[in-house]
């Protein structure tokens, strides 16, 4: 189910109270992704907010770079995948095992 609420850039700045050119430099290094030419026409969907608010802890906790955290970000992202297809296994061969 894609989200398909907007918030325009200056409503991410607001919300994720980060400046235009933060918000600018995170969008260049790819850790969110904005629709439209530029940031005077670009919004962003509303997980994008979460998104940046992580983005932004690990930068603060952990004094990791941008580039950093969007890899980060991916490798986070991939483990959570992992998980997910780990129980779908592990369940398919309690039944198996059960049958």
């Amino acid at each position: 189910m894609t989200n398909k609420l907007q918030i325009s850039f200056s409503d991410l700045c607001e919300l994720t109270e980060l400046s235009r050119t933060t918000v600018i430099e995170i969008v260049e290094q790819g850790i969110v992704e904005p629709v439209g030419e530029g940031p005077d026409s670009w919004s962003f969907s509303t997980q994008m907010i979460v998104v940046t608010k992580k983005a932004l802890r690990l930068h603060r906790d952990l004094d990791i770079d941008w580039s950093g955290i969007a890899l980060a970000l991916a490798l986070l992202d991939e483990v959570e995948t992992l998980r997910a297809e780990n129980k779908c296994l592990q369940r398919q061969l309690e039944k198996f095992l059960t049958d």
